[in-house]
């Protein structure tokens, strides 16, 4: 089983709602094939992000309306996104092109599948070490909406209960350091969440999202 929490900073609050990070739970959860999204957004230009709040509800609501497969539901939200922001930039003024960099999460059972596109930043933590995760590949090093093409860098991980997958803003990623990270990831994921948000005291913006596998018959 996974237990999944979030938080996000807004001009050094933290608030329950944010721009920057969306859950989009599967409204059929009698089923077996149950799988939620979980969206965090990066803005990658001066004044993206007046657009992160739609785009992330645009990618949530895409997803659960499209998914034949988690990681084809996953790229066709990310690739509609993609579109409609190539459309504004191609009518807009350079200074008034916007895009932005995404990671977002699909969970399955005990599956979790990440997709990273342009500025963004996840970490593995398995069997007491940290892995740091960014997109590799060139189609995905981009941010979304700026380049006519784009393909989203997947990865899949298999959890076992103690891993935790965090998805974290580039610049919150930055300032955590990796001995008290790897500290807090090995807490509880209820115990975890409010470590890692301690540490991000002084962010003015961020965001970050918790996907932490928990011993089979804990609560989710």
């Amino acid at each position: 089983m996974v237990w999944v929490g979030q938080f996000g900073v807004v001009d050094g609050e933290a608030r329950e709602d944010t721009p920057w990070v969306g859950v989009y739970r599967d409204e059929h959860r009698d089923e077996e094939d149950v799988s939620d999204l979980y969206v965090l957004v990066e803005p990658a230009l001066p004044g993206s992000e007046e657009f992160t709040g739609e785009m992330k509800d645009a990618i949530g609501e895409n997803f659960h309306e499209s998914k034949l497969s988690l990681t084809g539901g996953m790229l066709r939200a990310l690739r509609s996104a993609h579109d409609s922001l190539r459309d504004w930039n191609r009518r807009s003024l350079v200074q008034h092109r916007v895009a932005a960099g995404i990671s977002c999460v699909a969970v399955q059972g005990n599956e979790a599948y990440l997709a990273q596109v342009g500025p963004s930043r996840a970490v593995y933590f398995h069997d007491g070490k940290l892995q740091e995760i960014e997109p590799q590949v060139p189609e995905a090093k981009e941010a979304l909406g700026l380049e006519d093409e784009f393909y989203p860098e997947f990865r899949r991980f298999e959890l076992t209960p103690g891993d935790r997958l965090l998805l974290l803003s580039p610049g919150l990623g930055e300032a955590l350091a990796g001995p008290e990270l790897a500290e807090a990831l090995a807490l509880t994921g209820e115990q975890a969440l409010p470590e890692i948000y301690r540490q991000a005291q002084g962010q003015q913006n961020c965001a970050a999202v918790l996907v932490a596998a928990t011993p089979a018959g804990d609560s989710e």
